[in-house]
């Protein structure tokens, strides 16, 4: 048997190096790689799951072609011939806009970069941009620092108190926990903020638990407790800072009281997490990416980035508020991959394509769906898939019959990862990057993306463009690090390599904002049509949960990412139940008469949905839970969510939705 050293590319923080057994072209066991200096040797339930969906019997594993509502089986030369001519007759009749490219970062490797690199090679296209997951948040950072960076993993022993912010740690980015673990054993205290239990609470000092949406009045209310008591740090506020008075003067209306009311959190919490940042130093905030999946989900991070800035957290040991660790992009060239300089393209909004899609002058012709399943991720089901029904012929790369590729005229079936050669890294977290080794030979016919799109080049008259050596392509990638004498010899060689950042973000005071300094007031958002400073913007229909009695949709409803898959990745398993499991309070078993294990129907003003019920005992009185992602025939957890904009960065909101729960009769 042979080991041999590949990577998970799975959209997360975490970015593990993992090590696969094989003997007789076979993965016979898959294992964590001891030696990676943050992943040590574990893997999560969600990475193990990669290798059940290469040898599933559901995958597929030959091209298709659906003929009069039925898929039949296509080569793969008449296939790509097919396609290659509906894309000539779309450039023909409307042009490169009327080609459009559907993609997420479902597999997060450096190589999946040369799909788009085919659609600008056409001239441009129509692309999704924006984002379901992060982007509201970066966009804050951005505004506060200058780009979201995070502190190396293992500065956090530095902490004294740490605030996990919207965060379930165990489930979203399990190899954090050890680090959390022995700062805690050094002393450090814990302290969560969220809605809905998560794994730490028993470990936390001090649970908090506001109103779905309403953390950014949270945290402002605790910064003008700061100020009021002169628990600032003055003089980062005076020399590494501008634009405090001016926030200041916006502090004035949020009083406790008005705090309180606002997020359910009793003023004795609301005090002690203002006394947490004010009077320790140096405190760490690990934020989530839930907290700004809400109408004003941007303002709520730059608030918190406020509070930690104001009290001195930043550019410390120990300290910062971790989201992101964008800094990473400037060592990987992106665009050596893509080629976009030249190419023409028209943006529609992840999370409102539907309504870009029915009105699109071009209109769409041609759709190429890739690494996501936008069925089943996209806000507002039921539109989507009016959308969808209007363009003419449809091309799904995918290993499964997704609910998207079920739509589909063409499926093209692609590798996984262990198929594969590719270099995994992920922008959220640590600063390292492995090579994933190809593992096995495909199964059946599959091929890699950047090879189907060369093979479609080829009919298209710039196959010489998309055909180079793999190594070609890694070096062009990966450029940046030659002026640290690093590239892609030493990543093979090593398998892992850290990619040359600070420790520390910010340490020597010098931000990357347009003043060098963190930026209480932001220029930048303001001629972006946004608030100066941080505000507070009310969560558009959470506000009448536990305040309205008897209204309609009287709880807040939270589609939060599954402890068992990547989003919908895994969630074709035979033995996952017909319907999902939605998490109540007693609160809400009372009022409404469900108990454990209840059929019940959950109804938004958006859609309902058949769910099993499962009581609780802890979290927000008037929260629902339910784990995105599922998806079984024509149904999705998106039927229920809104098509909603956060307040930045073309991010969804669909975690601002309120809804009632009804007895199935």
């Amino acid at each position: 048997m042979t080991e041999i050293k590949t990577a998970c590319p799975l959209d997360c923080w975490d970015a593990c190096s993992m090590i696969a057994v094989v003997k007789d072209n076979k993965i016979v066991s898959l294992r964590g790689d001891e030696t990676h200096p943050v992943t040590k040797g574990t893997i999560c339930s969600r990475g193990r799951r990669i290798l059940d969906r290469t040898y599933s019997p559901d995958r597929i594993l030959t091209p298709k072609k659906k003929v009069k509502g039925v898929w039949c089986d296509i080569t793969w030369d008449d296939a790509l011939t097919e396609i290659a001519e509906k894309i000539q007759h779309a450039l023909d009749a409307h042009g490169h806009h009327s080609i459009f490219h559907n993609y997420d970062w479902g597999s997060g490797t450096i190589l999946k970069s040369l799909n788009q690199r085919f659609f600008y090679q056409l001239g441009g296209c129509t692309e999704t941009v924006g984002s379901l997951c992060w982007d509201a948040g970066l966009m804050a950072q951005t505004y506060d620092f200058g780009q979201a960076r995070s502190h190396h993993p293992s500065d956090l022993r530095h902490a004294r108190r740490i605030v996990v912010w919207g965060r379930n740690l165990p489930v979203t980015n399990m190899h954090m926990v050890p680090f959390v673990r022995e700062a805690m054993e050094q002393g450090a205290e814990l302290m969560v903020i969220n809605p809905l239990p998560t794994d730490l609470d028993r470990k936390a000092s001090v649970l908090i638990r506001p109103r779905p949406g309403t953390d950014g009045a949270l945290a402002l209310g605790a910064l003008r407790i700061c100020r009021d008591n002169d628990w600032i740090d003055k003089t980062f506020i005076d020399h590494n800072s501008i634009g405090f008075a001016e926030l200041s003067a916006y502090l004035d209306s949020f009083t406790l009281d008005f705090v309180s009311a606002e997020t359910n959190v009793p003023v004795h919490l609301i005090q002690e997490l203002a006394t947490w940042y004010g009077k320790t130093q140096p405190l760490s905030t690990l934020l989530g990416l839930g907290l700004q999946r809400y109408a004003g989900g941007g303002n709520t991070i730059r608030a918190i980035d406020a509070l930690a800035a104001a009290t001195g957290q930043i550019g410390k040991k120990g300290g910062g508020v971790n989201y992101a660790n964008r800094e990473m992009t400037q060592f990987i060239d992106e665009a050596a991959l893509t080629g976009r300089e030249n190419a023409d393209v028209r943006e529609f909004e992840r999370g409102t394509q539907a309504l870009s899609i029915i009105n699109a002058d071009p209109p769409i012709d041609l759709m190429f769906v890739t690494r996501t399943n936008p069925v089943s991720q996209v806000p507002n089901t039921e539109s989507l898939l009016k959308a969808y029904a209007a363009i003419p012929t449809i091309v799904v790369l995918d290993t499964m019959m997704t609910a998207t590729a079920e739509l589909a005229d063409y499926f093209l079936p692609c590798t996984t990862v262990f198929e594969e050669e590719d270099i995994s890294l992920s922008t959220m977290w640590h600063p390292y990057i492995t090579f994933a080794n190809r593992v096995i030979d495909p199964e059946g016919e599959a091929k890699a993306d950047h090879e189907i799109f060369a093979l479609l080049a080829d009919r298209l008259g710039f196959g010489d463009d998309m055909h180079k050596p793999l190594e070609e392509w890694f070096e062009r990638a990966l450029r940046p690090l030659s002026r640290h004498n690093l590239g892609i010899k030493d990543l093979r060689n090593n398998g892992t390599l850290q990619i040359p950042l600070a420790d520390v973000p910010f340490n020597d005071g010098v931000f990357v904002t347009p003043s060098k300094k963190f930026e209480f007031a932001s220029k930048f958002a303001q001629r972006d049509g946004l608030s100066l400073t941080a505000s507070y913007v009310q969560p558009k229909e959470s506000m009448a949960v536990s305040n309205s009695k008897g209204a309609q949709y009287p709880y807040a409803l939270l589609t939060i990412h599954p402890r068992t898959s990547e989003n919908s990745q895994h969630r074709h398993w035979p033995q996952l139940p017909n319907r999902p499991t939605a998490e109540i309070s007693e609160v809400i078993a009372a009022e409404t008469g469900l108990s454990t294990g209840a059929d019940a129907r959950l109804q938004t003003p958006y859609g309902e949905l058949r769910v099993y019920i499962k009581v609780i005992e802890d979290g927000h009185p008037y929260t629902v839970k339910l784990e995105s992602g599922w998806w079984n025939g024509g149904m999705t957890i998106n039927q229920l969510t809104p098509v909603r904009s956060a307040d930045f960065g073309s991010q969804t909101a669909q975690y601002d939705v309120s809804c009632n729960l009804v007895l199935e009769a």
